[in-house]
């Protein structure tokens, strides 16, 4: 070889290495980033550790729990009517080493809140490849990390979480190709919930539309070639077999539909509203999506970014590209988006924002690619993501949302208030037990019993009552040392829990005095202290804080006991 091919092929080895030295530092920048995001992500959540569900939360916990200690089937790990086998089971199995210990269970989401982050990077790396977007995407899932609504789902247990999960982690693997992984993903989100079989027939049936466009040749080559391109990964199907599989064969053994449905309707398909967009629930689906928390500015700005397209497509201007996206992906991804909101919406049950998760992320990666159609510089991206960022970590402690407050109206906790989230439907004639699951203010209704219990001490036999309203799963067993809430079934106490109805049937001489607890989410107008004053007199009221929270706790004794002084 002569000097010169010497020189030639030692430059481009000297190339070459630079090339992979480049690329393996981005892959660590991408990685240290990743990890800074995952270290905010579990600072926030780790102060939550301890939390002992309430309300629906409290169903789901007692569900993975329970069928860890009697024994894992596909009917103990069905939770509330749901086929939710495979969440379940994933929560089930560190409780078969440690019992009834919810910190492992937050801990179990927790990790599994880590991986949809990685997943939602993936998908953001696959709809926005330019380079030059890398950073402010891993800004993108930060943002993510630390949406209130999204870390509420994920601290209070409900299948809603293992949607929005498995969603994302089977969407990004069947983006990038890996069949096999799509469907193992896609195990999970159909016995998720319900909802993740739509969210996953979407998703394949969109992505077999999409192929009709890399076809070449007439109308019926191209159907014949995606045929041919849906078949090569026909394992991605697999999902939605199994999970008709288990739905008709529970149905035929057990006599029972393997799918939830409201005891009102005959079949599910009875709880979509497909055309009326004007009734409660749905607007108060649609504030919840679009306005609640600072998401009006999320809204806003891909607001703007339809109208511009509109107007331009009016006027018949050149197409608008989004710098640095894969156009077909971008494509994909805002049909997947719009068609997911629609049918989403469209089931009409109540305001809890848990059914939404997966649509977060998807508004968030809509918003950035509204801000590179508009054509903002990298700076002014850059101070527009942000702020979001900056407004989302507020909103996940504080319900401090001016369009919020005045949208939903708001209601005292003691210290703070909280949006009124039921009052657009009237679902619950208060503020909201499960709709108050939009921020980390709702763990204040367990932290501030703890403060309570601590202090008070109560013995098996006193007697601790609040409204029927609130009661539901509102109350657990204490820990008999610390007097701490807790899931725990051994090493406990716990005082005799009521509401007004069961302190009317007691007999007179079992309940001498009580204390009433009044919790602020209580019906409005709520007439229960009321009532029990015509048996009892208030001997004192005792205020607890704890997060922003004071509850009210009512010392009420029988006026013809002895008690009272």
């Amino acid at each position: 070889m002569s000097a010169d091919g010497e020189v030639t092929a030692t430059g481009r080895r000297g190339a070459l290495a630079a090339r992979l030295l480049a690329r393996a530092d981005v892959g660590r920048e991408r990685m240290l980033n990743f990890a800074m995001i995952a270290a905010a992500f579990l600072l926030i959540l780790l102060p939550e550790r301890d939390y002992v569900p309430i309300w629906d939360g409290r169903l789901y916990a007692s569900c993975a729990m329970d069928a860890a200690q009697k024994g894992l089937s596909l009917e103990s790990l069905r939770c509330a009517g749901h086929p939710a086998q495979g969440w379940t089971l994933l929560l089930a199995l560190p409780q078969m080493l440690k019992p009834f210990d919810i910190a492992a269970l937050h801990f179990t989401n927790i990790a599994l809140g880590i991986l949809a982050l990685a997943c939602i990077r993936m998908v953001l790396a696959r709809v926005f490849p330019a380079p030059e977007h890398a950073r402010q995407l891993d800004f993108v899932t930060l943002i993510c990390a630390v949406h209130p609504v999204l870390l509420s789902t994920l601290i209070q247990p409900n299948v809603d979480f293992g949607v929005y999960v498995f969603f994302f982690a089977a969407l990004a693997a069947l983006l990038n190709g890996r069949w096999g992984w799509t469907a193992a993903a896609g195990t999970f989100l159909c016995f998720s919930k319900e909802t993740g079989v739509l969210a996953y027939a979407v998703m394949l049936a969109l992505h077999a539309v999409w192929d009709l466009r890399d076809g070449v040749g007439g109308s019926a080559d191209r159907v014949r070639f995606a045929m041919r391109r849906a078949a090569s990964r026909w394992v991605t199907a697999v999902p939605l077999i199994l999970f008709a599989a288990i739905a008709a064969w529970r149905t035929a053994t057990v006599g029972q539909s393997g799918i939830w449905k409201h005891t009102w309707q005959k079949a599910p398909i009875d709880g979509f509203n497909f055309f009326d967009l004007s009734e409660p629930i749905f607007r108060s689906y649609a504030a919840g999506l679009f306005v609640l928390g600072f998401a009006w500015v999320v809204s806003a700005v891909i607001g703007a970014d339809a109208c511009v397209g509109l107007w331009r497509m009016v006027r018949r201007a050149p197409y608008r590209a989004a710098r640095g996206a894969d156009a077909k992906v971008l494509g994909y991804l805002t049909t997947l988006t719009l068609l997911l909101t629609y049918l989403l919406t469209s089931f009409r049950t109540w305001s809890n924002l848990r059914y939404f998760a997966l649509l977060y992320p998807l508004f968030l990666m809509m918003f950035f690619a509204a801000l590179l159609r508009l054509g903002l510089g990298a700076r002014l991206r850059g101070v527009v993501l942000g702020v979001v960022g900056a407004l989302f970590t507020l909103a996940a402690y504080r319900s401090a949302d001016p369009v919020s407050r005045w949208m939903y109206g708001t209601f005292s906790i003691g210290e703070r208030v909280m949006y009124r989230m039921a009052s657009i439907t009237g679902e619950f004639g208060g503020p909201g037990k499960d709709e108050l699951v939009y921020n980390l203010e709702f763990t204040g209704y367990h932290h501030v019993q703890n403060m309570l219990f601590q202090k008070m001490r109560p013995s098996p036999d006193a007697v601790v009552a609040t409204s029927q309203s609130v009661r539901w799963n509102v109350w657990s067993a204490l820990d008999s040392v610390t007097y701490r809430r807790t899931m725990r079934t051994t090493g406990v106490t716990s005082p005799v829990y009521a509401d007004e109805t069961d302190v009317a049937r007691m007999e007179p001489a079992r309940v001498p005095e009580l204390w009433f607890l009044e919790f602020s989410n209580h019906a409005d107008g709520d007439p229960t202290l009321e009532r029990l004053g015509r048996t009892y007199t208030e001997l004192s009221i005792v205020r607890v804080h704890a997060r922003g929270h004071v509850l009210k706790v009512h010392h009420l004794v029988r006026r013809d006991s002895t008690v009272v002084p």
